[in-house]
């Protein structure tokens, strides 16, 4: 699919959470980039252009449209560590390799964690443990694409594009129990 056709369709939108904001980006096929709760509009929208590949301007100064309900709902149950049933994506802005490892992080289940490693064979890709360590580093869906959930060998932590703040707490309201950098 052209990169043009693709952003011609997207709308983006911000909504709040508690006292932050999520800013969101979306076509008719599916969400495309999630920002977890940022502290201002500004630095939520900021965090979005990083989640996309480089848009026009005039894509930018369009509205904000109104997020969809289910993105809102599903996001919220999501954050509270309740399962969620959001699994309509749009990421055909990202590389094939990108694809594959994003959609083998979809296949680990709620509750539970794998490592690079194990991402990156379901990939098909056996070797490419940092490779996907980098592409998960940039997956635009940071909460429904559970890269939270993927770990260093030795169950170490690892990074996390959101913050490893951010990683602890999503694992921890799974039920994952998380101490000293590792998870148990």
């Amino acid at each position: 699919m052209e990169n043009k056709s693709w952003y011609s369709r997207l709308w983006k939108g911000v909504f709040t959470v508690g006292r932050g904001y999520c800013a969101v980006a979306w076509t008719r096929q599916g969400l495309s980039a999630l920002v977890l709760p940022r502290k201002s509009k500004t630095t939520a929208l900021r965090k979005l252009a990083s989640y996309l590949p480089p848009l026009p301007e005039a894509i930018w100064n369009r509205p904000l449209a109104k997020v969809p309900p289910q993105i809102q709902k599903q996001t919220l149950a999501a954050l509270k560590g309740r399962g969620f049933r959001l699994s309509k994506f749009d990421i055909t802005f990202l590389t094939p390799f990108q694809q594959r490892i994003l959609w083998a992080t979809c296949q680990i289940p709620w509750g539970q964690y794998r490592t690079y490693g194990w991402v990156a064979r379901k990939a098909g890709s056996p070797r490419g443990f940092r490779a996907a360590g980098q592409a998960l580093n940039r997956n635009p869906i940071p909460l429904f694409i559970p890269c939270h959930r993927v770990v260093a060998s030795g169950n170490r932590l690892g990074g996390y594009g959101g913050g490893i703040d951010w990683k602890i707490r999503l694992l921890e309201k799974e039920g994952v129990a998380v101490k000293g950098g590792f998870v148990r």
